[in-house]
C-alpha cells in the first residue's frame, strides 16, 4: 500500500494540528521561551521553521532601523546590533496567539519539504526575483539535508523554475520520503492520515514490448566510433567522425521510448561533465545533450559534438564515461 498525499488538504491538516499543540502547550503557560520552541514538537524540522520565521521577523523589524540623523551602518553599530540581537534571542517570549500562526505554516512548509520536496523547491525555496536560491535558508533544513546540499552546491545561477526542476529529478534519489504513519505519529495526528494522505494500491508499469529484427551487421555499421573505442586507440577524428546508419523503423521507436540523456546521467556524471567537457557551463551540457538527443546513433551523436569538442581530452576517463552514457541511450 502507498501513500498520495493531497496537497489541496495540507492547509486544514495544518490549522487543526497546530491548534491541537498549543492546546496542550498552553495549558497553565501564557508564554513560550526560545528554549521551548526547540522541543515543541517531536518533528525538528517544524521547530526550525519557527525559529526561521522568527529569525525573518527580526531581520524586517531591523531594517526599519533607518534614521537622516544616525549611521546604522557604521561597522560599531552593525556589532553592537549583532549583540543585541544574541541576547534578545535568549529571551524570546511569545503568546498563543502569535505562535498558532507561525506554527501552522511551518506545519505546512514541512509537510510539503518532506512528502513533495521538489513543489518545496520550487515554491518556497527558488528566490525567482533573485534568480538564485539563498544560502541563508539552508540552515533551516533539517530534512533532506543531503539532497537540498547538493541542489544548492551544484546549480548554477541564473536559476529558472525549468532548469530547477530538472536539476531536482536527475538527484532524486537523495530524498528518501518517510512513511506518513511515522510522521504523523511525531506530531501526534495519527488519527488525521486519511485527512493528508489518500491510499492507493501499487501497481508495477508493464513496459510494451520493442520487436526488432535482427540484422546483419555490414562492414560499414562495423566501422563505428564504439567499435573503433573498443579495438584500440583512435585519432581525434576517428572518434568523432564515425560512419552512420540510416535507423530502421523498429530502432526509431526504441529510441522514443529511452530516456533523455540529461535525464539519464548520474550524480557524478552530470558534476564530471560539466566541469571537465564544457568548462562549468551546466546550460551549454544541457544545450548540447538536448541536441545529442536528435541523434539516431552514438556515430551521429558524437559527430554532433564536434562544434564544442576542440579542448576535450580524447583518451581522458571523463570521454570514455560520455562514450559509455552516448552506449547506454542508442545501443
Amino acid at each position: 500500500m502507498s501513500y498520495k498525499l493531497k496537497q489541496e488538504s495540507i492547509s486544514s491538516f495544518s490549522t487543526a494540528t497546530a491548534a491541537t499543540i498549543c492546546t496542550e502547550f498552553f495549558a497553565g503557560k501564557d508564554k513560550i521561551s526560545g528554549e521551548a520552541i526547540m522541543s515543541l514538537t517531536d518533528v525538528r524540522q517544524v521547530n526550525s521553521f519557527i525559529i526561521e520565521a522568527l529569525f525573518t521577523q527580526w531581520q524586517a523589524e531591523i531594517a526599519r532601523l533607518r534614521s537622516p540623523y544616525f549611521n546604522y551602518e557604521a561597522e560599531e553599530v552593525q556589532i553592537a546590533l549583532k549583540e543585541f540581537m544574541n541576547t534578545l534571542s535568549e529571551h524570546i517570549s511569545i503568546g498563543r496567539g502569535h505562535l498558532e500562526p507561525l506554527l501552522t505554516r511551518a506545519i505546512e512548509a514541512t509537510i510539503l519539504l518532506t512528502f513533495a520536496p521538489k513543489t518545496y523547491v520550487l515554491n518556497y525555496w527558488f528566490d525567482s526575483k533573485k534568480e538564485s536560491l539563498p544560502k541563508g535558508k539552508l540552515r533551516y533544513i533539517k530534512t533532506h539535508v543531503e539532497g537540498f546540499k547538493l541542489i544548492h552546491d551544484t546549480a548554477k545561477t541564473p536559476i529558472n523554475p525549468a532548469y530547477l526542476g530538472n536539476l531536482f529529478d536527475s538527484m532524486s534519489s537523495h530524498f528518501d520520503i518517510p512513511e506518513p504513519q511515522e510522521f504523523l505519529q511525531k506530531l501526534k495526528s495519527e488519527s488525521k492520515l486519511d485527512l493528508l494522505f489518500k491510499k492507493e494500491q501499487a501497481v508495477e508499469p508493464t513496459p510494451p514490448p520493442v520487436f526488432t529484427p535482427e540484422i546483419e551487421e555490414t562492414p560499414e555499421a562495423k566501422n563505428t566510433v564504439a567499435a573503433k573505442h573498443e579495438n584500440g586507440k583512435e585519432t581525434v577524428n576517428d572518434r568523432f567522425n564515425g560512419t552512420s546508419h540510416t535507423p530502421t523503423l523498429a530502432e526509431k521507436l526504441q529510441k522514443n521510448s529511452t530516456q533523455a540523456l540529461e535525464k539519464s546521467l548520474t550524480i557524478n556524471e552530470r558534476i564530471m561533465f560539466t566541469k571537465t567537457l564544457f568548462e562549468g557551463d551546466q546550460a551549454l551540457m544541457s544545450k548540447v545533450l538536448e541536441e545529442l538527443d536528435t541523434a539516431n546513433s552514438v556515430d551521429e551523436a558524437l559527430a554532433k559534438t564536434q562544434p564544442y569538442n576542440k579542448k576535450w581530452d580524447i583518451e581522458g576517463d571523463e570521454m570514455d564515461a560520455f562514450i559509455q552514457v552516448l552506449k547506454r541511450r542508442f545501443n
